[in-house]
């Protein structure tokens, strides 16, 4: 039994909205993958009446499902290293609001007490925890550039002053 063709209407309850009009958005083969709610734009595998995944294409349940792949145990986690650093001084605790440098412990509320490995941007510090390096989020670094000094006492003219012509080159025609 064939089943509607991509861009074809479709009924499947919307789990936002519960309107049932969809559009056909995917398929694999014959069976219906995805569909978009016509009323509010969701978008969502399709579900057959009964809020299983259709059977329509003919395929059992045992054949739409994918084999089960397992992660080989000999694979390893490269762990990073952390930086070296001084035990001496405490860990500083974690805010936005803070400049960090490289070699400073970090305390975090969340990922706990790291070591500042890399600065990859502005506005962002590499942190090694226990668990693993995390990019964060910091203040960025302040500029180098001096305002300009403010200049008093000086008169503006209310028009340019007038070019030396010794500045302008002059083009000259040779008619002859």
């Amino acid at each position: 039994m064939a089943t509607v063709g991509v861009g074809g209407d479709i009924e499947d309850v919307c789990a936002r909205c519960g309107d049932t009009w969809h559009v056909v958005m995917a398929k694999l083969g014959e069976r219906i993958a995805k569909v978009v709610c016509k009323r509010c734009g969701s978008q969502h595998n399709y579900r057959s009446a009964n809020g299983h995944p259709s059977a329509a294409a003919g395929t059992t349940s045992a054949a739409r499902r994918a084999p089960v792949r397992r992660r080989s145990s000999r694979t390893t986690e490269v762990v990073p290293t952390a930086p070296p650093f001084d035990p001496s001084k405490p860990p500083r605790a974690y805010s936005v609001n803070e400049a960090f440098f490289v070699g400073e412990r970090v305390l975090h509320p969340s990922f706990g007490t790291g070591v500042v490995s890399a600065l990859p941007g502005p506005g962002k510090v590499e942190v090694v925890f226990p668990s693993g390096a995390r990019t964060l989020a910091c203040t960025k670094a302040g500029s180098t550039l001096e305002r300009p000094v403010l200049a008093q006492h000086v008169p503006i003219a209310d028009r340019p002053p007038d070019a030396p012509h010794t500045l302008i080159p002059s083009i000259r025609r040779n008619d002859g």
